[in-house]
């Protein structure tokens, strides 16, 4: 390898040890509380080069959030492209949204959620915002992709506004099982109502809607 490959490595590395430090510091403590001292101490590098590299904090909040997004894009991808009914994928695609303790993608909508209201909530966009958009862009292609296929193959009902019905259903199951992950310590106390069951209730009742009669589930 020559001198400028081992330089460009070493940098490569270099950048994704303080995102992987920061993501963690955020998820434990959220993002106001975190300094960038903090984070060139968990990157075990100065925060002068901590700065090199992200000058603004809004720019490694919203770096993380991108990787932090981008990390489980292979997961949908993988279920997209399988060679079944769309139904049966979209099923499958809920199930990765599912919420499960200690589940690293739970974590994850959890970290968005977070991130996105403290993006709602800045006097101005973020800098380097467009890096998140355009990554949600990549999961929203693979949705419509989704709906293309239930379209053509008959597994999703033709009677309603199917594209529409789809993309909110995937929104909406998400965010409610990230703001009930958030709020199940305090607002949650009997078993029946048990944040997992409340959310395949509405899984159930999701799917229900969008199926169509022919669908083989």
């Amino acid at each position: 390898m020559t001198t400028n490959g081992k330089r460009m490595q070493n940098k490569t590395r270099r950048y994704e040890s303080i995102v992987q430090a920061a993501e963690q510091l955020f998820l434990e403590r959220g993002f106001d509380r975190v300094q960038m001292q903090e984070v060139a101490d968990k990157a075990e590098i100065g925060v002068a080069t901590l700065f090199r590299y992200f000058p603004k904090k809004d720019r490694l909040i919203v770096t993380v959030a991108s990787y932090n997004l981008e990390k489980h894009i292979h997961s949908f991808e993988f279920v997209v492209n399988q060679q079944t009914t769309a139904f049966e994928r979209l099923v499958k695609i809920f199930d990765l949204l599912t919420i499960r303790e200690d589940d690293t993608l739970t974590q994850s909508a959890t970290f968005r959620e977070a991130f996105e209201s403290y993006a709602s909530f800045s006097d101005e966009p973020l800098d380097t915002i467009e890096e998140y958009i355009e990554t949600q862009k990549r999961i929203a292609n693979l949705v419509m992709h989704l709906v293309d296929d239930g379209t053509e193959d008959g597994s999703f009902r033709r009677d309603i506004p199917i594209k529409e019905a789809i993309i909110t259903a995937v929104n909406s199951y998400g965010t409610f099982g990230s703001n009930i992950t958030l709020k199940s310590p305090i607002t949650f106390l009997e078993e029946d109502i048990a944040p997992h069951k409340q959310q395949e209730m509405l899984k159930e009742m999701i799917l229900s809607y969008v199926r169509s009669d022919s669908s083989p589930i």
